[in-house]
C-alpha cells in the first residue's frame, strides 16, 4: 500500500515539474494570466522591441513615402520622418503608431482635401509629432474615387454611404474607427491647416483620449478648428475625453472655432483645456451661423456689451486675450480683413493668410450697409443650413445635441462636462468658474 502512495506522489512530482517547465518556457499560461488575456482580448505582442524606420525623400532612408512605413510597421513601431513636403494620403488603420518629424516647419503632410474620404491623415490611435499636416485646397480637378474603392468605401460604412460622403470635402486630419476603444492619440507640437473642411474631424470611441499638446490649428475654410462627436453605436461607446494644453486655435474665416456634437446621450464626454489660446471672427450678419445651435452661453453681443461695463470679469468669467475678449470692427475695417482674406486666398499660398493679423480673442465683424438687402451670405461663405429664420445664435462654439434641444451639460450640450481643472484659455467657456472674493 505505502508503495502505491509512494508512486502516486512521485507521479504528481514529475508532472509538477513538467508543468513548472513549461511554464518557464512560456507555453502554458498561468490560469490568472489566461482568464485576463481571454477578458481583455488583446493579441499576443509580436514585437516586444519596437522598430525604427527613417522616411527620406532622398533616398538615405528605409521609405521613401510615410504610406510605406506605414504599411510596413506593426504596433508600437517609431517612422521618423525627414524633411520635405510628402503630397500624400496617409491611411493607419488598425495600427499604434508613432509619426515623428525633425521639425514641423519643415516636415510637411499635405492632401488635396476635395473629397471626404482622401485627407493628409486618417489615425485612430499613438503619437503624432513635430509635423505640419495640411489639408490643400489646391485649386486642380481631384480624381473620384474609383467604382471598386466607393464599393469598399460602402461596405465600411454602416448606416451611410457614398451618395452622402461624397458632398463633403476633407478634414487635414479624421478620426473615426473603432480601433480608438480604450485607446489614446496624442498630437504634440504640430501644426494642423485646412482650406476646406474642418482642421480635425473626430469621432470618439468609448474609454479613449484624444490629445492635443503644443499645438496649432488653423483653419481658413468653412470648417472650425475641432469637429468632435461621439459614437452612434453604445457598443463601442463610453466615456472619452477631449485634453488641450498650450495650443493655440485660429479661425480665418468660419464662425467657429470648435463644434462639437452629441449623438447618443449615453456616451459621456470629459473636456480640459489649459492654456488654449483662439483667435476667433464673428459675424454682425446671421447667415453665416447654424440654425441648430444650441449653445446656452453668452452670444458675442452680450459678451461685448458685459466687458464694456467691467462685469464680465467682475463676475469671476476669465480670459487670457490680453487686450480685451471681444474686438469690434468698424465696417470699414471689416471690409478690409475680408479683402486682405480674399486676396490671399487666390494667391494659393497659405503663408499670405497667415500674415493677416488677426489678433487673440473674438474679432467681430460688422456688416456694410448696402442699398438692397443681399440674397446670400454677403462675405461669399457658405450658409450652413438653410436659413428660413432672421435671426441665429452668435457664437464662437457649435453645439448640436441629437434632439435639437439645449441641456444641463457643458454650454447646453447633453452628454459633454468641462473638468475643474481647465484655466488659462481665451474663451469663457473653456475656463472653469472662479469664485472672485
Amino acid at each position: 500500500m505505502y508503495e502505491k502512495i509512494e508512486k502516486t506522489i512521485r507521479m504528481l512530482y514529475s508532472v509538477t515539474i513538467l508543468l513548472f517547465i513549461a511554464i518557464l518556457s512560456g507555453l502554458v499560461l498561468p490560469v490568472a494570466a489566461a482568464e485576463e488575456a481571454n477578458q481583455q482580448m488583446l493579441p499576443v505582442v509580436p514585437n516586444p522591441i519596437p522598430r525604427q524606420y527613417i522616411i527620406s525623400q532622398d533616398g538615405s532612408g528605409d521609405f521613401l513615402t510615410i504610406q510605406e512605413g506605414v504599411n510596413a510597421a506593426v504596433d508600437g513601431d517609431i517612422l521618423i520622418i525627414y524633411p520635405g513636403i510628402y503630397n500624400e494620403n496617409v491611411e493607419i488603420m488598425n495600427k499604434e503608431l508613432t509619426l515623428m518629424g525633425i521639425s514641423r516647419d519643415v516636415c510637411i503632410l499635405q492632401y488635396d482635401t476635395a473629397f471626404y474620404r482622401k485627407v493628409p491623415l486618417t489615425i485612430a490611435a499613438g503619437t503624432v509629432s513635430n509635423l505640419t499636416i495640411y489639408g490643400m485646397d489646391s485649386g486642380v480637378e481631384q480624381a473620384a474615387p474609383t467604382a471598386e474603392e466607393i464599393e469598399k468605401i460602402n461596405q465600411e460604412l454602416i448606416g451611410d454611404s457614398w451618395e452622402r460622403q461624397k458632398n463633403y470635402s476633407g478634414y487635414a486630419v479624421h478620426i473615426d474607427q473603432n480601433f480608438l476603444f480604450g485607446r489614446q492619440l496624442k498630437f504634440e507640437n504640430c501644426r494642423i491647416i485646412s482650406e476646406n473642411s474642418h482642421c480635425v474631424g473626430a469621432g470618439s470611441r468609448g474609454e479613449c483620449q484624444i490629445i492635443f499638446e503644443g499645438c496649432e490649428l488653423i483653419s481658413v475654410g468653412g470648417g472650425s478648428c475641432v469637429y468632435l462627436h461621439d459614437p452612434t453605436t453604445l457598443a463601442v461607446g463610453g466615456t472619452a475625453a477631449l485634453i488641450m494644453r498650450n495650443c493655440y486655435l485660429k479661425s480665418y474665416l468660419c464662425p467657429y472655432v470648435m463644434t462639437f456634437q452629441s449623438l447618443a446621450p449615453e456616451n459621456r464626454l470629459n473636456l480640459t483645456f489649459q492654456n488654449v489660446r483662439a483667435s476667433a471672427v464673428a459675424y454682425e450678419d446671421s447667415n453665416s451661423y447654424r440654425q441648430n445651435n444650441v449653445n446656452t452661453s453668452l452670444e458675442v453681443e452680450a459678451l461685448a456689451a458685459l466687458e464694456k461695463m467691467g462685469m464680465l470679469y467682475r463676475a469671476g468669467i476669465t480670459s487670457s486675450a490680453p487686450a480685451g475678449l471681444v474686438h469690434e470692427m468698424t465696417a470699414e475695417e471689416s471690409f478690409e480683413y475680408m479683402e486682405k482674406l480674399e486676396n490671399a486666398l487666390k494667391t494659393r499660398m497659405i503663408s499670405e493668410v497667415l500674415a493677416i493679423d488677426l489678433p487673440e480673442g473674438i474679432n467681430y465683424i460688422a456688416t456694410p450697409k448696402l442699398e438692397t438687402e443681399p440674397t446670400a451670405n454677403i462675405w461669399g461663405i457658405p450658409n450652413m443650413l438653410p436659413n428660413p429664420y432672421p435671426i441665429a445664435k452668435h457664437q464662437v462654439l457649435a453645439v448640436i445635441n441629437h434632439n435639437n434641444l439645449p441641456a444641463a451639460g457643458w454650454c447646453g450640450m447633453n452628454n459633454a462636462y468641462l473638468t475643474p481643472d481647465s484655466y488659462g484659455n481665451t474663451l469663457i467657456e473653456m475656463n472653469a468658474p472662479v469664485l472672485m472674493p
